[in-house]
């Protein structure tokens, strides 16, 4: 559906180009296209001129003389089509046509015929009930209504929802609205009653700026939205975060997810956009080695309940489209449970990192949604994850708890369990994580008394 900026678009294109033409003739196709009385409207119609055009949120106000007031919401394929006195006038989609007395014309066509008209007048349209409950334009936000844009956000759903209320924001659309929660780093998951004022404030101001933005460039192209015939609006190439579903988020590294709220389509980056929801389980990450297995055992004895990242993916393993989709990525046979078959795996992810990157960009997003199932349903939870950094599962945690140990006490405790130090040495760990908060590093290069007294101390 096209949003503020692609019907601002629509109106900057069309007002030069219809400003002090005389209506001639009106024929409507379809009549549930217009709400008002039908005959009325394609009478008081005839020999009027249009003085204005205006837009309020996604509606269009044709302004014309007689004080007349024709209002018009585009919907989800409505669009509007300037005819010159030599081309054809209607097509298949063609719902209404307005004819002019210079033998010119103009054209609403509209594929799901979904869009919108109703005649009013200068004295009663702001009090029509679709115009009434408009809520505030972002452009019409100063900084002391914060307050009272926070008041009306004071709810129990999520801001993604919030956002498309047009009782509370007026003109934004799914885009937008996925593109404001990213630039302000808010969760689309957050409930509008727990924003601060300081979110509020975020929300307002880039809400504000890009949305001015994409009226520079003409809207976003989107599937069929022009804002003209034969005419693309550019905000497509330099939206952030919309449809990037999949792709890297250029200030983390991590990839964007696409879920639904209440219907729509969401894309946000788990990390930079935090759910608070998610985020309450202590990690447990290091090299190979350093200890991770006997943490987690610890803290199940402290109460915890624990898993194992290791576990679940042998788990994950065994299910057979999992399996089946390993084996073509590596072009060879995968069983887990078949030792031989597993090495032979291990040693081509090992040889070939291209095959090991992509055999880990598919299933890190299948455990990622298990993992998140697993928290929802415990209070206290502990998860050891190796690859916690680089399959960026950050946002899950509210304590990491990193192991570090020197090379010399790693390879004691790899021949210790009969490890290939080797092959085991070339999975090493990546120190190379941002500094976060969350983050606690434990040296685990004494006794069990010391590694356990200091975990206490994390807890």
């Amino acid at each position: 559906m096209p949003e503020l900026p692609e019907v601002e678009t629509v109106k900057n294109i069309l007002l030069p180009l219809i400003k002090n033409k005389t209506i001639d003739d009106v024929e409507v196709y379809f009549d549930r296209l217009v709400l008002s009385n039908l005959d009325d409207f394609k009478t008081k119609l005839q020999g009027q001129t249009i003085i204005d055009l205006k837009r309020y949120g996604k509606y269009l106000f044709f302004f014309l003389t007689n004080d007349l007031v024709l209002i018009n919401h585009l919907r989800m394929e409505g669009k509007w089509r300037y005819i010159d006195k030599n081309s054809a006038k209607r097509n298949k989609y063609t719902t209404a046509l307005f004819d002019f007395k210079d033998g010119t014309s103009l054209a609403f066509d509209d594929t799901r015929k979904f869009g919108i008209m109703y005649l009013s007048t200068i004295d009663k349209y702001k009090n029509l009930e679709m115009i009434k409950k408009l809520g505030v334009e972002p452009f019409e936000i100063t900084p002391n209504m914060y307050s009272e844009i926070k008041e009306k956000l004071n709810k129990n759903k999520c801001i993604k929802e919030l956002l498309l209320d047009q009782t509370i924001f007026c003109g934004i659309g799914n885009i937008y609205a996925d593109e404001i929660n990213y630039a302000s780093n808010i969760s689309p998951f957050k409930k509008g009653k727990d924003l601060t004022l300081d979110e509020v404030q975020k929300i307002c101001i880039n809400a504000k700026k890009i949305l001015k933005d994409a009226i520079k460039c003409g809207g976003s192209t989107i599937h069929s939205f022009h804002p003209s015939e034969g005419v693309d609006g550019r905000m497509q190439g330099h939206l952030k975060c919309y449809g990037k579903e999949g792709q890297v988020c250029p200030i983390c590294g991590t990839k964007f997810h696409k879920t639904f709220i209440n219907g729509r389509g969401t894309t946000y980056c788990p990390n930079c956009q935090i759910d608070p929801s998610i985020k309450k389980a202590i990690g447990i990450t290091g090299p190979i080695g350093s200890g991770k297995s006997t943490v987690l055992k610890y803290l199940k004895r402290k109460g915890y309940v624990v898993v194992s990242c290791d576990e679940l993916v042998h788990e994950l393993y065994k299910i057979p489209y999992i399996s089946v989709k390993v084996s073509k990525i590596l072009g060879a046979p995968f069983a887990i449970e078949n030792k031989e078959i597993t090495r032979n795996a291990r040693q081509i992810m090992i040889s070939d990192i291209d095959k090991k990157t992509r055999v880990e960009d598919f299933i890190y997003p299948i455990l990622e949604s298990r993992l998140i199932e697993l928290i929802k349903e415990n209070e206290k939870i502990a998860i050891e994850t190796p690859l916690l950094f680089k399959a960026h599962f950050e946002f899950m945690f509210k304590k990491i708890i990193v192991l570090k140990l020197s090379d010399e006490k790693q390879i004691e405790n790899l021949k210790n369990r009969g490890d290939d130090v080797y092959a085991a040495k070339l999975l090493n760990f990546d120190y190379s994580y941002k500094n976060i908060d969350s983050i606690c590093i434990i040296e685990n290069n004494s006794t069990l008394e010391n590694l356990y007294k200091k975990i206490n101390e994390v807890l």
